[in-house]
């Protein structure tokens, strides 16, 4: 787990679309840091550094430590909901929450893959990833990043669930254990008759391979020679 990011925030007196413009401007993002839980412990809007907080995001993902600092002390959070431009992707606005650094917290981990699986490089199956996050319990100072899935050992027609993976210490999993995170599985064969079912259809040419189109069988206009065209102009 990474180390907490530092957080300098401001409260933020504004309300409306325009002050959030003017908070954009300068470099910050408008965001809210709710009550011990919920909203029913009372909120506070907050002015937090656009450029610190995206590079976290994107580097540490969503499941990072703040160290939100405020005129009235410091309080230990994390991202609960991020809402960003759909076009430009600029962070709009973000929700924190604070945590107790002794309680466990249920969270989502992303899944990662690594290594070369023998059913692949030995045998030519196909490497299918079927989950791509599980549900974890832990303290919040041992949130993990990511969960590395290991296949060096997978041969054809092999799998490994979620309940196989090696989580580190302090780590309960919450996710089914049965539920398959990666698999080795033979290629797809099409066959002819579910390429007639696509309706996928190759027309047949008249002309046999190697056998010559004679003049005559030309359909009038299909000739590409244009000294050819212009001769019969000038005879016509």
């Amino acid at each position: 787990m990474a180390e907490n990011v530092d957080l300098q925030a401001k409260e933020r007196e504004g309300r409306g679309k325009n002050d959030a413009r003017r908070l954009r401007a300068s470099g910050f993002v408008p965001a809210v840091l709710y009550g011990e839980g919920n909203e029913a412990g009372g909120s506070t809007a907050l002015a937090v550094p656009d450029k610190k907080v995206d590079y976290t995001l994107t580097h540490l993902g969503d499941n990072a430590l703040y160290n939100i600092s405020l005129g009235s002390g410091t309080s230990t959070a994390r991202v609960v909901d991020v809402h960003r431009n759909p076009v430009s992707g600029r962070l709009i606005h973000i929700d924190f929450i604070p945590v107790n650094m002794t309680e466990r917290i249920e969270i989502t981990v992303p899944l990662t893959v690594e290594g070369e699986a023998p059913g692949v490089e030995q045998d030519g199956g196909v490497l299918q990833q079927v989950a791509y996050e599980l549900q974890v319990e832990s303290l919040p100072g041992e949130i993990p990043q990511e969960i590395v899935v290991n296949v060096s050992n997978l041969q054809m027609g092999d799998n490994l669930t979620l309940g196989d993976l090696t989580l580190p210490d302090g780590v309960s999993l919450i996710s089914e254990a049965e539920e398959v995170a990666v698999t080795v599985v033979a290629p797809t064969e099409i066959t002819d008759e579910e390429i007639e079912a696509a309706g996928i259809v190759e027309e047949e040419s008249d002309v046999e391979e190697g056998e010559e189109v004679a003049p005559e069988d030309v359909e009038e206009g299909e000739t590409d020679a244009p000294e050819q065209r212009a001769d019969e102009e000038r005879n016509e």
